[in-house]
């Protein structure tokens, strides 16, 4: 009978109590009420049953005539006020209430018996423990606001105390909220662990050829093969909702973000704000985030004592016995377990793997996340089939642009026209910067990004300060600020390290290209292992050659795991994680050679000029030059005796891409001469100037904006100005330096007539998305020349601006008669990145449209939004057939 009046008691409990919470607006939620009332019939019937069974107070009825009349009870309206008393009054319920009721519901059943001392010892012992459980939780509610009030306060900043940037004091911190961006995760799908077939064929057919291939010259083609996924990807706000199962892994690079994003899952459930993490707005769950680092340094290595320990650290009063087993034991808790990679030892690694299976089996109906980077984590871990992994994702192009967008409006809160600028300065310097642009996919890098333009005002023309600091970042001082011991070598110092990457990246580069325009030449173990011991032995250290090779496994296993600088791509094949890492440290390996012949820059200019491979080596390494060896350099530069070159110009483009560095060139001649041979150049009418050409003139010249030739580049063209056509001059104006000025003319060009689509254009190319800019588009969209609002929708697309008002105008004309304005529409609308329900439902709705270039373009629109709901699923695979 027990178990079934507990039965009976958490139904009726589900059906009253979330009334009584109304009622009596208490901060105990309706899971704690009926615990609490199945607590008290719980202790009820443990005294009922220590009686004789003939005082047990539902001796003498069945089952159904018990359940019947304790539902009656339960329900009735002075039961329920009784119920509320331990809120509204901090007392007992009224035992003599209680029974007064319990005797006028049972005399309405006049055959059921009871003796009176059954009933009153009932339900007093009832009334007594759910007072004491209702009093319990109280103090659990309580004590779990201070708790969270205190997590918000330590988690819910940004210190970039690992990062190498002078910066000003109060540029050091930044709150989570305002910055975070959210990441896409992609699912990772088990591996096909049949690396093993057989290839049939004919005599002659090529199997030995194809095989060759595959091994000789395919590996960087085989690398993108292994790293293919067929998973889902989507935003990392949805996993907590996507996922079926509770706990699951999310794997993600150095720099990632995955620590930042557990903060974020933190902070969002610290503040009831569920709704951001895909889950229902009236869902409860309690934080707990652990730092595995900081696990890893207890004295005890309890998860639970962990946790009330580090509550006491962030300063929560102290807490009610049993608070945590309180939320973990309903499933009410969200168990976030950071940076298992941060265990350093193997062995010690696998000992917290069964510590947190251990605890995770133990409290099994909470979620949880597990994250870590790759390197040192191993899928025997968390199987698959329990632990769904996850694989945290670059940022693309949108994301990126949010980031900046909230980081400039964190930074200058009071002053929104000064972030704006900064904002439009930051993305400018971006797109004119395509080895930059690739690292800022990398939330940690484009941070150090968005700190340095934030002090010093723009990003360095002289890219290797940058790579500077991120690389001494990821090399040195990450995990030294984060308090973790990872350094485990045995004869190299951690100021060596450096020296060690620059030679080793110089002979990986030497090595030849990589098919990869982003990750580095992949390089086998072995060859990385050989080449290391070699350079530990040279550099002074007193080791034999056999100590030397497993110094040099230590090294790349902490290369690898701890900086992120070297990933292991494919089965023991190694490569810089950024291919600008690569020839940055390249680049200061030359450098560091120079200083006993200067001769040796000058042999890598003469054999490397117009090497692709080597031009980002050479212009980094060119950029460090002082004045005297800077003039050397441009000197052989444009002296060299290149093919063709009075029809490709290549050496002359190359000295101006050196200008573009901000070069320490002091021969103002020698500047004048470079600068003159691109001007002239820009306005020939030869018909040896062609396009191509005058569009890397372009390009060179526009690049030189922020650099000490700026304005002396606008000078020359300006004189040039009866040879150049007035929307190209703008558009040289506008980059070097005089962009609200343009701005102000294309503005005030919009009071005449015939000049919509030209004005449409040029705004675009501005790339400043001002509420001024983008009022003067909307206006160009109800224009009644069809180009001007195909050109006006074109340029709304480039500025990225999302507001609603500029979605619902874009919206609008996804209904124009004019194909050619559907289809920018269409185009504008997916390079906003707004996935929302409405942008959907109209691109689906252009799947049907009659002209094939506007379905063609909602296809394109639809695939940057990244939106993989069924319904668009369905209609993509549907298009299949058209």
């Amino acid at each position: 009978m027990s178990v079934e009046l507990l039965t009976i008691a958490g139904s009726v409990g589900k059906a009253v109590f979330p009334e009584i919470v109304k009622k009596i607006n208490s901060e105990l939620n309706p899971t704690d009420l009926e615990k609490a009332l199945k607590a008290g019939v719980q202790s009820a019937q443990e005294w009922d049953a220590n009686q004789d069974s003939d005082k047990h107070l539902f001796f003498r009825c069945t089952p159904k005539d018990a359940r019947e009349l304790l539902e009656r009870f339960f329900k009735d309206t002075g039961v329920q006020e009784e119920l509320q008393k331990p809120f509204t009054e901090k007392t007992t319920p009224n035992l003599q209430v209680l029974i007064q009721i319990f005797h006028r519901i049972k005399s309405e059943k006049p055959n059921l018996e009871f003796r009176n001392e059954s009933i009153e010892h009932w339900l007093k012992k009832f009334a007594d423990a759910y007072f004491e459980h209702t009093n319990t939780y109280l103090k659990f509610q309580i004590a779990k606001s201070d708790y969270l009030k205190q997590l918000l306060g330590y988690f819910d900043g940004v210190e970039f105390v690992g990062i190498k940037v002078k910066t000003k004091e109060e540029e050091k911190f930044a709150k989570l909220p305002q910055i975070f961006v959210m990441p896409n995760v992609v699912e990772q799908v088990k591996e096909n662990t049949g690396n093993k077939f057989v290839m049939l064929g004919e005599p002659g057919i090529g199997k030995t050829a194809f095989m060759n291939y595959l091994v000789n010259y395919q590996p960087q083609q085989n690398l993108l093969w292994e790293q293919q996924s067929s998973g889902k990807k989507f935003s990392a706000q949805e996993l907590l909702k996507e996922n079926t199962r509770n706990k699951f892994v999310v794997l993600g690079e150095p720099g990632i973000g995955k620590t930042t994003l557990m903060s974020y899952f933190a902070v969002m459930l610290a503040e009831q704000q569920t709704e951001k993490l895909g889950l229902s707005a009236d869902l409860e769950l309690l934080p707990i985030l652990i730092r595995i680092r900081d696990l890893g340094k207890a004295s005890r290595k309890n998860l639970l004592e962990y946790v009330r320990n580090f509550a006491n650290s962030i300063h929560v009063k102290e807490l009610p016995k049993g608070f945590f087993e309180h939320w973990l034991e309903d499933g009410r808790a969200l168990i976030l377990l950071d940076g298992l990679d941060e265990i350093a030892k193997p062995s010690d690694r696998h000992e917290f793997v069964k510590i947190i299976h251990s605890f995770l089996g133990q409290y099994s109906q909470n979620r949880a996340i597990i994250t870590s980077r790759p390197a040192g984590y191993s899928r025997e871990f968390f199987g698959t089939d329990e632990f769904p992994h996850y694989q945290l994702e670059k940022f693309d192009d949108s994301q990126i642009d949010l980031f900046i967008q909230q980081w400039y409006n964190s930074r200058l809160p009071n002053n929104p026209e000064k972030a704006q600028e900064r904002q439009e300065s930051l993305k400018k310097a971006l797109a004119a910067q395509e080895r930059i642009k690739l690292l800022a996919g990398n939330p940690l890098l484009l941070t150090i990004i968005a700190l340095i333009h934030r002090y010093d005002a723009h990003l360095p023309r002289q890219r290797y300060k940058l790579y500077e600091q991120a690389v001494d970042t990821l090399l040195i001082n990450w995990d030294v600020n984060k308090g973790i011991e990872s350094w485990k070598l045995n004869y190299i110092q951690l100021d060596d390290i450096k020296i060690l990457m620059q030679r080793l990246a110089y002979w990986i580069h030497s090595q030849g290209e990589t098919g990869d325009k982003e990750g580095g030449t992949l390089i086998e173990r072995d060859e990385l292992i050989t080449q290391l011991s070699e350079y530990i032995r040279e550099c002074n250290y007193q080791v034999q050659k056999h100590q030397a090779q497993e110094e040099a496994k230590r090294l790349v296993d902490h290369i690898t795991e701890r900086c992120g600088l070297l990933n292991e791509q494919g089965q023991d094949r190694y490569a810089f994680v950024h291919k600008t890492f690569q020839e940055y440290l390249a680049g200061e390996e030359i450098r560091d050679r120079q200083s006993g012949d200067f001769n040796e820059v000058l042999n890598y200019i003469r054999d490397y000029l117009h090497n692709s491979h080597w031009r980002e080596v050479l212009l980094l390494l060119i950029a460090q030059q002082n004045p005297k060896n800077s003039k050397r350099i441009i000197d052989e530069i444009l002296q060299q005796e290149t093919p063709y070159e009075e029809w490709l110009h290549r050496n002359l483009f190359f000295a101006g891409t050196c200008l573009s560095e901000d070069l320490k060139l002091s021969d103002g001649n020698l500047i004048t001469d470079i600068l003159q041979r691109l001007v002239e150049l820009e306005v020939s009418n030869s018909r040896l100037v062609g396009e191509k050409v005058k569009s890397q003139v372009f390009q060179i010249l526009c690049n030189l904006n922020e650099t000490q030739f700026q304005a002396q580049a606008l000078q020359l063209l300006k004189a040039s100005t009866n040879l150049i056509d007035e929307w190209r001059l703008r558009e040289y104006r506008a980059a070097l330096g005089e962009q609200q000025e343009v701005l102000a003319e294309l503005l005030g060009l919009l009071k005449g007539e015939s000049v919509g689509y030209s004005v449409a254009q040029a705004l675009g190319k501005l790339g400043n998305a001002s509420p001024q800019v983008v009022e003067a588009l909307l206006g160009l969209l109800k224009d009644k020349s069809q180009s001007v609002r195909d050109s006006a929708a074109v340029a709304l697309g480039k500025l990225g601006n999302a507001s609603p008002q500029v979605v619902e105008a874009l919206l609008g004309l996804l209904k124009d008669k004019s194909q050619s304005v559907r289809d920018s529409a269409a185009v504008a609308l997916g390079k906003l990145g707004n996935a929302s329900p409405q942008v959907v439902e109209a691109l689906l709705g252009l799947l049907k449209d009659e002209s094939e270039s506007v379905r063609y373009f909602a296809v394109v629109a639809l695939g940057n939004l990244g939106n993989a709901s069924p319904q668009v699923v369905e209609a993509l695979l549907g298009l299949l057939k058209d």
